[in-house]
């Protein structure tokens, strides 16, 4: 990637639905040269897809947990699937151990966590989930600073 792959990239991380038109405008070169430069990224694999960014992705909501699941069977793909369209859910990760997927959630109150949860729980193909709620962030983009150094 040289630099101008890159400020492609910059500009459509900030808003992927930009035109070819736009961001050619922006980066002073041909509409051509965008389209192209998007099609060899596509193809090699540097952008995997677009997504959509919803206002509850942003919003840092006061209820967070960590939820393990363990799946029966061979339903990963589905069980990911279905929870890969919940907002609540921030991020998945698959793991080892017991456990089969490590889940990042985030709701505004404790009853909407309470309602993600059972929906979680209702997902054909979960045999089991351990949740743990998060409470104080010590370390982190969200961790209060350290008065006694300053």
């Amino acid at each position: 990637m040289d630099t101008l792959d890159l400020q492609i990239i910059a500009a459509l991380r900030s808003d992927a639905r930009r035109s070819v038109s736009d961001l050619a405008e922006e980066l002073k070169v041909a509409r051509a040269t965008v389209r192209t430069r998007l099609s060899r990224l596509e193809e090699q694999g540097e952008i995997l897809g677009y997504t959509v960014i919803l206002r509850d992705d942003w919003r840092d909501l006061p209820i967070r947990a960590v939820t393990l699941v363990e799946i029966a069977g061979r339903n990963t793909d589905p069980v990911v699937k279905i929870l890969s369209a919940m907002t609540e859910v921030r991020s998945i990760h698959s793991t080892n151990g017991k456990w089969d997927l490590v889940l990042d959630i985030a709701t505004r109150d404790l009853g909407a966590f309470d309602e993600v949860l059972n929906r979680i729980r209702l997902i054909e193909g979960i045999a089991g989930t351990e949740t743990n709620l998060l409470l104080t962030t010590r370390k982190g983009p969200a961790a209060p600073q350290d008065r006694r150094s300053a």
